[in-house]
């Protein structure tokens, strides 16, 4: 257990590595943490158990983050357990090599199960990475495609899932191809066809986000998986929105590759990732970054966790950010991201200047909503935004917003953002 001293000295280390002020680094470091609020509190007053779960947070109270579908806010526990391990590695009393990225020690295999156990797949098919950018380059640099396949994705992929594509294009000859998404889309039926309609004899693997950032679509996974083994193609998932914001087992969704991250939905520390090949595929990807085991295939999917000297004290954080979740209840977490998701679509929704681009029905969404105006002026809504210190994604080019809500977030925080939409507007 710490002791006074090893608090302040927490406190110290998170003002010096977050830029937090000493007085608050104090108030939150320096002290035993708050429990978490009683779970009986959940049934009979729900927004007080969510409002006091808040103080689980840094938040500061003049600042809103409705933009977590880009960086997710990090709980107290899970800074003080990676705070922690960071002092307690420098003084090299670790049994092990305090650090990640060469041999797997007891803390990474922990992390390693728990992680497996949550996203219901083996442990030797899940590899520790950096973000879900770099699984999708290890897959797509791993694969061997020649000139003349064709990958199939859509139109609505992150940069760091279609990016290694377009430089796999170029180098070798392979071909893209890609379905465009309907904005909203209608139904599961309709998507999985726009798929099937764009296979091709050459097709080879197909690319897709679970969820899409630009839009917040929750496309029918399962069912595109089954499309693709159905005609003998290989499914690669970017899931850098899917775990910790809707439930993920891979081994029910049937995809070859899954790549995600945990500093999103999950609040585990920035910099912090996994990715998930099946285990037939194992031996089949090439490592993208060379070190001493890139050969060693008893590592199952370890061997492309030899990523060279990394930190450890996130790896850890990972650990206590699904200790962290547990103790709230996925289910629960679940419910309450699709709940305040819901209670923004439904406002934008009901409004005649907003057109919503994500969902025509509940289970084409979950926390991500985003929309574009009919009439009126989002860079007006962005600058109103902006003056309440409301952290949203505005795409300036195509003119749309994305709002991403989690279970810090407060009912207050929604009406600041409702407030500030009807100002810009001009309503």
């Amino acid at each position: 257990m710490l002791g006074r001293r090893e608090f302040i000295h927490r406190a110290a280390v998170a003002t010096a590595l977050f830029g937090i002020p000493k007085a608050r680094a104090e108030e939150a470091f320096a002290r035993r943490p708050d429990a978490l609020p009683p779970l009986k509190l959940l049934n009979t007053d729900p927004e007080r158990y969510w409002a006091e779960l808040r103080r689980q947070w840094l938040l500061a109270a003049d600042r809103i983050n409705l933009n977590c579908g880009a960086l997710g806010c990090t709980p107290l526990p899970v800074l003080r357990a990676m705070i922690d391990h960071l002092l307690y590695a420098e003084s090299f009393r670790e049994p092990d090599n305090p650090w990640f990225g060469y041999d797997e020690n007891a803390r990474i295999r922990i992390a390693r199960d728990a992680l497996a156990s949550f996203l219901h797949c083996k442990r030797d098919e899940l590899a520790l990475t950096r973000n879900c950018t770099e699984g999708n380059n290890i897959v797509c640099s791993g694969l061997d495609l020649k000139a003349g396949d064709e990958v199939l994705l859509t139109d609505q992929e992150h940069p760091g899932g279609r990016c290694p594509w377009e430089q796999k294009a170029a180098r070798f000859g392979v071909k893209l191809n890609f379905v465009k998404l309907p904005r909203p889309t209608a139904s599961v039926e309709e998507t999985v066809k726009l798929f099937e309609a764009a296979l091709t004899p050459r097709t080879r693997l197909i690319v897709f986000s679970h969820i899409t950032w630009e839009t917040g679509l929750l496309l029918p996974a399962k069912e595109i998986c089954k499309l693709a083994r159905k005609h003998g193609i290989l499914t690669h998932i970017d899931g850098a929105h899917g775990l910790g914001q809707i439930p993920v087992d891979l081994h029910d969704l049937g995809c070859d590759f899954y790549a995600s991250n945990g500093h999103k939905w999950l609040m585990a520390p920035k910099g912090t990732g996994a990715l998930f090949i099946r285990e037939e595929h194992l031996e089949r990807l090439w490592s993208s970054t060379v070190a001493e085991q890139w050969r060693n295939y008893k590592l199952k999917a370890y061997r492309f966790s030899n990523l060279g000297t990394s930190n450890l004290s996130v790896i850890v954080g990972v650990k206590a950010a699904l200790d962290f979740f547990h103790a709230i209840g996925p289910k629960r977490i679940y419910a309450r991201i699709h709940e305040m998701g819901r209670k923004v679509r439904d406002r934008l929704r009901e409004h005649s200047r907003i057109r919503l681009l994500n969902a025509s029905a509940d289970n084409f969404h979950a926390g991500l909503v985003s929309f574009a105006a009919v009439k009126g002026d989002l860079k007006r809504v962005k600058a109103e935004c902006d003056a309440r210190h409301i952290r949203i994604r505005y795409w300036e080019e195509d003119e749309r917003i994305r709002v991403s809500t989690h279970i810090f977030t407060q009912q207050t925080e929604l009406n600041a953002f409702f407030d500030a939409l009807e100002r810009g507007l001009g309503g």
